[in-house]
Parts: structure tokens; sequence; C-alpha cells
């Protein structure tokens, strides 16, 4: 007989095709019956019986973009994304990665100001990337308590097959740190034939450890990513192409003269794939940087998918993935000191840095901190500065809110950066993000494409985690790591639900090469969500986006059930999958 017996449920299979009414069994981690199904009085007490009368019945979601392996070692239980019917997630993006790893540097992407200190980092590093090895596993294991035993891509995903998982991960290879284990502190420059023929030796490793694929990064902050030549890239590309692995890869926003240039960070990758015929998956696509506006937003959304349909008819093998909100950035933040960071730590408080921006003194002394390049964000001639997308969320002038930092220091003549310094004086606990809510209709657009799936960029860590760990500081995960999966099923799910279902589940495993996941038929894992459509709600426009969203009402992983009533079960049925 069966394990768990789903009743009465409106089937949405993940294959995009109509939904239907029918029971669902289980037997172990897989779906065994789909059918009507008669259970007797003594069945029902030999096997958990969820009534689905009235609910719709998805596969388990599947968030392609996720950075959740830099998390998944101190937050286990994958509490943001369970809560929303994500049962299985795509790590090692943006050339990122935990593994592998070599002698001389720990490479790894890190908020918590604790362990950055501890450490050793560059206060005026925004990410920190590269760390002594040493230093960093004692200041992991002092912060943590969690060693850093690993170095090759196998052992850590095995560190991770020992932890009490809450869903499933998916490994793609970060190239990045492919390169830092072969190349050591001496990553940041073109790789020479013999260590070219090293990388390839342990790219080949990896895919045989059961890699998906793999990512890179291109923008100049994503050390040391850009530094691969397009040969060196090619070459790399051809050993994933022949175990059926994808390229992922966050392109470069823009070109050497830092002028915004996404089409040819898009081109870049083409050119790096070559004639490789490996499947391509751009990450996060958007406009920003394209346009000022949300008509120009539209206008560069159109020519972005124009772009992407014509790689497409010409025999690429493309998809790409979006995040379903324009008002989300990367973190959600209680304070403009995230991009003033070494700043504020400086000054000890946000009030004192305010008081500190109004001497002239010490305003030329920021000056020539940023002159010096040790905060390129905030540097106009850098093509990593921040301060043209900067938008001024919150602040106690109402002249301020709601418009972008440049346009602010335009109407007092003033530079970018001086601007900054006297708007954040006025009220050190305003809030600007790198996000532009009028461009939501672009995102609409974007994420319109039957190449397209959502995402939510996130990681690991609870809804209520300062990733900082200082609240002068404030940095919490974004409000789509928390309800993306709501948010897109009832932005773009009221015209055509199973299509909305299917690209966030069926069309993410058959793009990324996931067996027997993110579809309901008999032998498929048992990965499946129940759910209230009519209940169904994110909170990410509500003044606290970081609410668990409504209507998820089951979620099960493996067969077990980690979400029961809206509350996580801690079954901790999640298991590192690999490719075959």
């Amino acid at each position: 007989m069966f394990d768990i017996v789903i009743k009465s449920g409106l089937i949405c299979d993940g294959t995009g095709g109509p939904i239907y009414l029918a029971d669902i069994g289980i037997t172990g981690d897989v779906i065994t019956y789909i059918g009507e199904i008669s259970l007797t009085d003594d069945d029902s007490k030999d096997c958990k019986v969820i009534d689905a009368a009235g609910k719709t019945v998805t596969p388990g979601f599947i968030d392609p973009h996720t950075h959740v392996d830099q998390s998944i070692l101190t937050a286990p239980a994958m509490e943001p994304y369970l809560k929303q019917g994500v049962t299985t997630v795509v790590t090692g993006n943006c050339g990122y990665g935990m593994a592998p790893q070599g002698e001389e540097v720990f490479y790894c992407s890190d908020l918590d100001q604790e362990f950055l200190n501890l450490a050793g980092a560059d206060p005026f590093a925004l990410l920190s990337l590269l760390f002594d090895r040493e230093k960093a596993a004692a200041a992991y294991e002092k912060r943590y308590g969690v060693r850093l035993d690993w170095r090759s891509f196998d052992a850590f995903n095995r560190k991770c097959d020992s932890l009490p998982l809450g869903g499933n991960l998916v490994p793609l290879i970060g190239y990045s740190a492919i390169r830092t284990a072969v190349m050591g502190r001496d990553c940041m420059r073109q790789a020479a034939e013999g260590e070219v023929a090293s990388l390839e030796s342990v790219t080949r490793d990896c895919m045989e450890a059961g890699a998906f694929g793999i990512s890179t990064g291109r923008d100049p902050m994503y050390i040391p990513g850009p530094f691969a030549a397009d040969d060196e890239m090619k070459r790399m590309l051809q050993v994933v192409a022949r175990y059926g692995g994808i390229f992922a890869s966050h392109t470069f926003n823009c070109n050497g003269q830092g002028q915004p240039d996404r089409l040819s960070g898009y081109g870049e990758m083409v050119r790096q794939a070559g004639d490789t015929g490996i499947k391509m998956n751009i990450s996060h696509v958007h406009v920003m940087n394209m346009a000022r506006d949300g008509a120009e937003a539209v206008k560069a959304a159109k020519e972005t998918m124009d772009y992407f349909d014509g790689l497409v008819a010409s025999g690429i093998d493309l998809s790409y993935d979006v995040i379903p909100s324009a008002a989300c950035s990367d973190y959600t933040l209680t304070s403009c000191g995230y991009y003033l960071r070494p700043l504020v730590l400086m000054a000890g408080t946000r009030k004192k840095l305010g008081e500190l921006f109004r001497q002239e003194t010490f305003r030329q002394r920021v000056r020539q901190i940023v002159k010096e390049g040790k905060m390129p964000i905030l540097d106009e001639s850098s093509d990593t500065c921040w301060l043209g997308e900067l938008f001024i969320t919150k602040h106690g002038n109402p002249a301020y809110a709601g418009q972008y930092l440049h346009h602010c220091a335009e109407k007092r003549n003033l530079s970018a950066l001086d601007g900054l310094m006297a708007v954040f004086a006025e009220d050190p606990d305003m809030t600007a993000d790198l996000a532009a809510p009028d461009f939501q209709q672009s995102v609409d657009l974007l994420c319109s494409s039957e190449i397209a799936m959502p995402c939510s960029d996130g990681s690991s860590y609870s809804k209520d985690t300062n990733l900082s760990g200082n609240a002068e500081i404030g940095i919490y995960p974004n409000s789509m790591n928390i309800s993306y999966i709501p948010r897109y099923l009832n932005r773009y799910g009221k015209k055509d639900f199973a299509k909305a279902v299917s690209q966030a589940s069926g069309f993410v495993a058959r793009r990324f090469g996931i067996e027997k996941r993110g579809v309901i038929k008999e032998g498929s894992f048992a990965d499946l969500v129940v759910m209230d459509r009519t209940l169904l709600r994110s909170f990410d426009e509500e003044e606290n986006p970081l609410q668990d969203p409504e209507g998820i009402l089951y979620v099960l992983v493996n067969g077990q059930i980690a979400v029961e009533n809206n509350v996580l079960t801690k079954k901790a049925a999640g298991r590192v999958l690999r490719k075959k």
C-alpha cells in the first residue's frame, strides 16, 4: 500500500498540460500511482492521507539561480525555499563556489562582519572573495563551528550530504572557484598553457563527480572570472559539453569603457561557447543600466528579447532566468549603511557618520579614499560604480524619497558622491537600493518568454537573519528569496496557470538535466506542493516584505512531508543530486 495519499487534488503536473482531478499515491520517495485511490479504514491507518479537495497540487518548484552553497553549511534547513514550495535549488552560480578549494586561498562570498574581522578581510571590500586559507579556516570554525576540511568538489558535496538538508541541491561548478584552486593568489591574470591544462583536469574531475554544468561571473568585481580569456573558457566548455552539462553565466553589465552594454555581455557568452553545442542559461536577466525610466526599460526589454530570439533562431540552445520583481535587489536593507559599510564601521554608528559627513575635512578624506580605489562602488570613474543606480526608497525628506540619488545630487549641483554624503547626513536612517520599481513592465515582458524561468538569487538563511551580524549595517535576505514563487504564480499564472507552473518546475528540470523532478508522473520523485490558490499571497510589495508567503499548505521532499499547514516539520529529506 502507499505511505502517503494525496486525495482529490487538482493536478497541475509541471508539463504545461491541462489541470485534472486525481489522487496521488506515494511509496517511499516515489510517486507510484496517479488516478483514483479507494481507501478503507484500515488503509487510512497505515498511510498519511492529505485531503487536497479544492486545492491545487504541483511539482516541487526548482530555483535555477541561487547561492545556497554559500549558506548551506550553517543553514541546511532551507526554510525560505520550503515555505514557498521550492524543493530543489541550483547552486554554484555566478562563478562562485565553495569547491573546489586550493591550498592558498579560500574562495567565499560572505557578509558576516565577525567572520570578516576574524579572517582579516579588507573592510573596504564590499564583497570579500579571496581569503588566506589558514586564517579563513580558523575564522570559519570559530565563527560557525564548521571545519574547512574539503578540497575537491566531490568532498564538499559529500559534506553537504551529511547535513540535515531541507531540500535538494543541484550543484554547478563555479569557474572562479576552479581558477583559485589551480592558480591560487596569482589568479587575476590570463592562465598559461600548463595552467589551462590543469584547469581542464579539475573541470573534468568536477563533472565526473556529478556537476550539472559550469557557471561564470564576468563582471569586474567577480574576481577572478573576468580574467579568463575566450580560448580558456572554450576549452572548459568543451569538457562540460562532453558530459551534457549546461553553461550558466552572470554576463558583464558594462564594457571595458564603463558604459552599459549588456548585449555585448551576452555576445561574449555565445562567443566563448563557440561551436561546442553546449546548453546555455543566462543568469538573472534585467535591463538596469539600459534605461532611465519605465518606457525606456520596456524598449530595452524588447531589444533584449529580440536579441535572444535571434540567437535561438540561429541554433543556440538558450534559456535565461529572471528575478520576477523590479523592486528587489540582492538583499533587503534596513538602511543605506550597507553601501557605506567601511565608513560606518570607522565611525561606529550611522548617526555618527552622518555627523562626520557635515565636516568638509571628513568629506575630503572620503573623496581621497574613493580616489585611491578603496571604494570602487562610489567611484564614478570605475566600471563597478553603483551611484548611478542607487534609488532612494525611504528618507526623512519627502523630496528625496522615490528618486534616484544622482538626480537628487544634480538638483543640488553636487557630484553623485557628494550628493550621497549630503543626503545621508540629513537622514542616516535613509534606505536606498539598486532597484527601480517603475521597471516592472520590463520584467513582465522578460518573464513572458518561452525560454524564461523565475529565480530568487537567494540563500538558505531564514528571513530574520541579519547577514552582517551588525545592526548598523543590517542586511537581510531579499524578498524574492522568501516568496518569488507566490509572486510569479499570482502575477503570471492568471492567464495560464499551468504554463507558469511549468516554467518554474518542469522547464527548469529539462534545462538543467534534473531527472525525475519538476513533473508529476508515476516514477518521478515525490517532490510535491499542495496549495490553496485562493489564499496564495506574497508580501514583497508590502512595507514589511519579509513575511512568509500564504497559501502553501503542504510541501513534500522525496516523499517526506517538509511543510504541513504552513509549518516546517524539519524532516530533512533533501539530497545533493548528481548528474548521471
